[in-house]
């Protein structure tokens, strides 16, 4: 998939690209208006963007999980802790059927007890990689900074993502004349 973000001043753009892309034969998978964070308090074109807002989607820029370390960080770890628990769980009985040790059996447990107490430790320890595991992953600081230096200076940002291998209308996008494009790699 190819994801690019455009910088952009003004607010009507946002609307004229979206007006030219529906008319463009290229496919959008994701069409996402990251409205600045100066321009929140004001009610610009508010009852524009309300009825527009039904074909695409306008967010904050902390709302957006691609450009949001922590969101994604979070999405992440669920997704890690999916998997990694009920391996967890099966290695930790494994691992008390093995061995036979008796850890528990003062508290009156008996083997099958221990076993599954193994068990619910390894399905523990697999949750607690999960945050271990999620938090190791990097993003790219860089260009998320300066995204939001140019959100913060009061300029609209467009996600526009497409199908793999489906090159984004830049013909479209050079003729609305962005102040930036952003290209995020995503390898």
């Amino acid at each position: 998939m190819a994801i690019c973000i455009l910088v952009l001043e003004k607010e009507e753009t946002v609307f004229e690209l979206w007006e030219s892309i529906k008319i463009f034969p290229t496919q959008i998978s994701r069409y996402q208006v990251i409205e600045p964070i100066s321009k929140r308090s004001q009610d610009s074109m508010r009852s524009e963007r309300q009825t527009k807002s039904d074909i695409f989607e306008i967010v904050k820029f902390e709302n957006v999980e691609l450009l949001n370390p922590k969101l994604s960080r979070k999405e992440r770890q669920k997704q890690m802790a999916l998997w990694l628990m009920p391996f967890g769980f099966i290695a930790g009985l494994t691992f008390s059927g093995m061995t036979n040790l008796q850890t528990f059996s003062n508290l009156g447990f008996s083997q099958s007890g221990e076993t599954v107490i193994g068990g619910l430790l390894g399905m523990a320890s697999g949750w607690i990689g999960s945050f271990f595991g999620a938090r190791s992953v990097n993003s790219s600081q860089e260009d998320i900074k300066s995204l939001l230096k140019f959100n913060e200076k009061g300029l609209w940002l467009i996600l526009i993502e497409t199908p793999y291998e489906t090159e984004p209308p830049w013909k479209l996008i050079r003729e609305i004349k962005p102040v930036e494009i952003i290209n995020l790699n995503l390898d």
